[in-house]
């Protein structure tokens, strides 16, 4: 929203906000309900059966049609495809023919990604969240936000043994009550979908009873959202002394899952916690099963896996994820280098009989690096994190290159040893540096509401602030 409306929300009475919610949700449901998606979720109701080959039928049939719309009616790709034979682009192999599309030139020039024949004002626009003067604005058709709408109801939603007809509570990154609010309610109740929609601002030992009693009252059954937030809750829960509160599922997304975090979630709320990967550029998806592995859903987007020079990763072996999405033909992204880093499993197949393709080793984005002094970037640090399990939740803040605070909130079991090995294995990659660890109630999360794996001071000044409480003023100086 923007700051006059959040201060014009902010001013009525609780009830009236909650009214506004629930209007709201009337409005996104012409965007979200209709045709569109009542006819993916009839067709999308037996994936499973789904023969390999109908489904890359289908994948090359859009390929194609996306393809010729980008060529003919975007301007960015009539440009750059003009000296190219994009017409030999025929399925998923055929891809390296095209050029890799980065997020910079979509931030250059947003408007030349729209194709003509399309109206702006008709289109859903979708921020990235990334940081001041980084974020895309990406734009779907209303027909893509149905598709989407079913392909999470059936293929997420339904995988977890949930929908969204059930009661349910978020968690996500929107202020939905001011900052220094001290008392109950920490949360708004949106009765047209029975969501409710926790802050994720103002969770502690001292406010968790409060959470978790809303979820009892309002007779939630499943919860989403941030996985830090939702770890963060269950943790202060149990430290308030709160007996569990049993959920159906917990589906989290958004940052970083880690193997504390997990545990924390199921231990308190009694159901398996779910991992979802996906993005604001609706180009890639993918969703965890009951067995712990994580499918990619191949109606989103054709995703390769890509080492530094272009070519094609070996099963097992880490690279950038790039994705050509199925959806968009008002905004089509091809070959969109995302910025996250995974692998194909090397034994596909899984017990769960979902026949979709099978990803490991999502590391988080290619962003999270730290600076050395000699001017090395060096990322993939996601994996160091999850070398100790007693480590809850962790970040590393950059101050200047070679040297950078561990911030570590413990959980049980920890000691300072643990937090030692994940800074070995750090200077294991990285050589000479310098990491001092912090011991932390909380990790301090951004303004979108996530928990950054790595935060360079110099790229987000907006920050200072908050670190220099955590860490004091003299450090972060």
């Amino acid at each position: 929203m923007n700051d006059w409306k959040m201060e014009l929300y902010w001013r009525l009475p609780v009830r009236l906000q909650e009214a506004s919610l629930s209007l709201y949700a009337r409005y996104l449901e012409r965007m979200y309900y209709g045709d569109e998606f009542e006819k993916w979720r009839d067709w999308l109701k037996d994936w499973k059966d789904w023969s390999p080959s109908s489904v890359e039928g289908w994948k090359n049939e859009r390929l194609q049609h996306v393809i010729r719309i980008a060529a003919e009616q975007v301007p960015y790709y009539r440009s750059r495809f003009g000296w190219m034979d994009w017409k030999r682009v025929r399925s998923e192999s055929d891809l390296p023919l095209l050029p890799i599309l980065e997020k910079q030139s979509i931030r250059q020039n947003e408007g030349a990604f729209i194709a003509d024949n399309v109206p702006r004002e008709a289109l859903w626009k979708q921020k990235t969240s990334g940081t001041t003067g980084t974020s895309l604005s990406i734009f779907w058709p209303k027909s893509m936000t149905q598709q989407l709408w079913a392909i999470d109801e059936v293929m997420v939603r339904g995988v977890a043994g949930v929908s969204q007809q059930m009661p349910r509570a978020m968690m996500g990154g929107r202020p939905v009550l001011p900052g220094d609010t001290r008392r109950p309610p920490y949360w708004r109740f949106n009765r047209r979908w029975r969501q409710l929609y926790f802050s994720s601002y103002h969770i502690s030992i001292k406010t968790a009873p409060h959470y978790v009693e809303a979820l009892e009252t309002y007779g939630s059954e499943w919860l989403t959202g941030y996985g830090s937030a939702i770890a963060a809750l269950a943790d202060s829960a149990v430290k308030s002394g709160m007996a569990a509160h049993p959920l159906k599922a917990v589906i989290v997304s958004g940052d970083t899952l880690l193997d504390e975090m997990r545990h924390s979630i199921e231990t308190f709320f009694q159901c398996r916690c779910f991992d979802q990967y996906g993005q604001s550029e609706g180009v890639a998806v993918a969703m965890e099963c009951d067995h712990g592995q994580m499918h990619i859903i191949p109606q989103v987007g054709i995703i390769e896996i890509l080492r530094e020079d272009g070519t094609c990763c070996e099963p097992g072996e880490v690279g950038q994820i790039v994705a050509t999405g199925l959806l968009n033909d008002a905004m089509p992204l091809i070959r969109y280098r995302i910025g996250d880093y995974a692998a194909w499993k090397k034994q596909q197949g899984c017990p769960c009989g979902n026949p979709n393709p099978v990803l490991t080793d999502l590391e988080g984005r290619t962003d999270d690096y730290l600076i050395t002094s000699d001017g090395r970037k060096i990322g993939r640090l996601s994996t160091a994190m999850k070398r100790s399990p007693t480590i809850h939740s962790a970040q590393l803040v950059q101050d200047r290159p070679g040297h950078a605070f561990f911030l570590v909130r413990p959980g049980a079991g920890y000691s300072s040893s643990d937090a030692k090995t994940v800074c070995d294995d750090i200077r294991e990659r990285i050589g000479s540096f310098h990491l001092d660890v912090v011991e932390v109630p909380e990790i301090p999360k951004t303004p979108q509401g996530k928990t950054a794996l790595v935060v360079r001071l110099e790229e987000r000044p907006w920050m200072e602030e908050v670190y220099e409480r955590v860490l004091g003023a003299k450090n972060v100086r």
